[in-house]
This record gives structure tokens, C-alpha cells and sequence, in this order.
């Protein structure tokens, strides 16, 4: 069984769906050069009334290379229980915000080749969790894109820290995904969207019923 975290979510039916079919994690992007970019006051609408219906699905806000100011406005509007750092962000970084917000930290990375796998373990013990990803190099946006990598190369993966695999995952090609990488944590984005930033809340439901059916070969250790 793989569990899912479905990022950006665009409003509160998004995450009310994806507790509903059970997905672990929801996520939330704020980076205004983003589709699905979230705004403050709408972030907050969702925390609130998730909180007073009490949905289980842990909030995740996903930032790229944000300074103190704009997490600190970030996390007292959605109240996450992670924050995802999408961008630069060194391991010093990494520590300084799980210290200054007490939340669990996952870095994303972009995986090309294996000298980015072997960069991975920068985080290994400072991150909570890694996110490997396909996003390419030249792209615009810092995840998102629908490109997939070479799933293989998570094999070479031997830190400590748990990882999601990311990247133009679908129902079409979530069991290739899980069989070829061992992931047991799916993260997925565009490949449940009608449109960009646009949730299609049946491909959620799908995605996730899919994942639940999946049985990841043990490659590695994961958490």
C-alpha cells in the first residue's frame, strides 16, 4: 500500500475529497508564479473550517526559497503540519525553519541522474522527509510540470530520512511507478487535474483507491 499526498489544492471541496478517499496529506502551494497558488485569506478560510469539522488530512505548505516574514504569514493562516521547501533551500535553511516553527520539514529535489540522488543525503537527518522529483532544470515552475524521471535511480537511495516520489505520476502509471522505484509515498499534482490548478475530484478518488492497491518492492529502507 502506497499512501498519497495530493498538492495543490484549490479550495476546500479539494481537501475534503481527498480526506473523504483518504489521502494523507494535502497540499497547498504558495508561489505566485504557480496555477495553483494559494492565497493567505483563502488558506485560512480552509484551515479554520477543516479544523472545526475535523478532517484528518495533514496540511502541507509547499514554498520555494521564502524568507521568515512570508512563512510566518503562511503558517498562521493554514496552520501546516508540514511545510515542503521546493526551492534552494540549503540544510541550514532546512534546520533553521524546523526549529523556528517546530513543523516537519520535507526538501524537494529534482532527480536527473544519480549525482542527484547522492545529493539527497545533504538532508539525510535534517530533513523529516525528501521529495524526489522530475521537475527539469530549465523549467519555469519548481514542480508541477508533469514530467517524469528515471524511477530506477531511487534504488541508489540509501539515507534514513523517508521519502515521496513525485513527477508526472497518474492512474495510468502508478503501478510502473511503485514497481520500478519501491516508493510507498506518492505525491500528485497535475496528474488529477483537469486543468491547471483545476482538481478533478474523481482522478483524486481514482489515484488514491490505486495506490492503496499498489505493494512496493522493498528496494530500500523508507519510513
Amino acid at each position: 500500500m502506497a499512501d498519497c499526498k495530493i498538492c495543490g489544492l484549490a479550495s476546500l471541496a479539494d481537501l475534503h475529497i481527498a480526506n473523504q478517499v483518504g489521502a494523507r496529506w494535502g497540499g497547498f502551494v504558495f508561489y505566485p508564479d504557480s496555477p495553483r497558488h494559494m492565497t493567505l485569506e483563502t488558506a485560512k478560510l480552509i484551515a479554520d473550517d477543516a479544523d472545526q469539522t475535523g478532517l484528518t488530512i495533514q496540511r502541507v505548505g509547499l514554498v520555494v526559497d521564502a524568507d521568515n516574514d512570508a512563512l510566518d504569514a503562511i503558517v498562521s493562516s493554514l496552520r501546516p503540519a508540514m511545510i515542503q521547501c521546493h526551492g534552494k533551500e540549503t540544510p541550514d535553511r532546512i534546520s533553521a525553519i524546523k526549529s523556528r516553527y517546530h513543523v516537519p520539514v520535507m526538501k524537494a529535489l529534482r532527480i536527473a541522474n544519480m549525482v542527484d540522488i547522492e545529493s539527497a543525503l545533504r538532508y539525510d537527518g535534517i530533513a523529516d522527509w525528501m521529495l524526489f522529483d522530475s521537475a527539469p532544470r530549465d523549467a519555469v515552475l519548481p514542480g508541477g510540470t508533469g514530467h517524469t524521471f528515471d524511477w530506477s535511480l531511487t534504488s541508489a537511495y540509501n539515507g534514513k530520512t523517508p521519502w515521496m516520489l513525485a513527477g508526472g505520476l497518474h492512474i495510468g502509471n502508478i503501478a510502473d511507478a511503485v514497481a520500478t522505484s519501491g516508493a510507498k509515498h506518492l505525491d500528485v499534482s497535475s496528474g488529477v487535474e483537469s486543468q491547471p490548478g483545476v482538481k478533478d475530484h474523481a482522478a483524486i478518488a481514482a489515484f488514491v483507491l490505486a495506490a492503496e492497491k499498489q505493494d512496493a518492492p522493498d528496494l530500500h529502507k523508507q519510513g
